[in-house]
């Protein structure tokens, strides 16, 4: 099981205040047999540069990698919040998962652009593989237009995990094989965030 959406690295954002938080996020996927997670700190273009990011991150991997299970892996990644003009950011590349072409984005809430829908067609023209973070807060039919342009989603696994919470939406993207990954998208110590990825898995959700 994957946790394609965690901000478990230590100061790199809101995520985690502390390296001790850190460590309890990682016992608690380890706990629930979560052994691969991608940690995606918020990047926001508005705020730092690539470089200034990335070297923050790095830092706080590094401050980090003494307390990772030996089992389990972490991958580096962001999660990119979407702005006009993101296509032409300086360093985009290195924002992508690993060294893949997987760019997880982020949409601003409450804010229904069609200018994103332009930024993120021409980020996929340029060879990215847009992945879009928990698609299920949107209203269904935005989320739709971008994956008109090719784009696959994120859900968070709350969205599905509570059979009383599931969104119609979600469900439909899972139906219609649209959705590529899962995340907890942990913040703090949530004790609830690993228990409801692995109730999600469990669903039988054709990933």
């Amino acid at each position: 099981m994957c946790d394609f959406h965690a901000h478990i690295l230590p100061l790199a954002d809101h995520g985690s205040a502390s390296i001790d938080t850190s460590i309890h996020q990682l016992k608690l996927a380890e706990k629930c047999g979560v052994m691969r997670i991608v940690a995606t700190p918020h990047f926001y273009a508005h705020a730092e540069n690539v470089t200034e990011f990335i070297k923050r991150r790095q830092e706080s991997f590094a401050s980090l990698k003494p307390y990772i299970p030996s089992n389990m892996n972490i991958a580096l990644g962001a999660e990119v919040l979407i702005c006009p003009g993101l296509e032409d950011l300086p360093g985009l590349e290195m924002l992508t998962l690993g060294k893949s072409s997987i760019l997880l984005l982020e949409l601003p809430f409450n804010d229904c652009s069609e200018s994103y829908i332009y930024t993120v067609s021409k980020i996929i023209e340029m060879g990215y593989n847009v992945i879009l973070a928990h698609a299920e807060r949107y209203p269904g039919d935005y989320i739709d237009e971008f994956l008109g342009l090719g784009v696959t989603i994120q859900l968070n696994a709350v969205a599905i995990a509570r059979r009383f919470s599931k969104s119609s939406d979600a469900i439909r993207w899972l139906s219609a094989d649209l959705v590529s990954c899962l995340g907890s998208d942990i913040h703090g110590i949530d004790r609830t965030a690993y228990k409801q990825l692995i109730k999600a898995y469990k669903r039988n959700i054709p990933l």
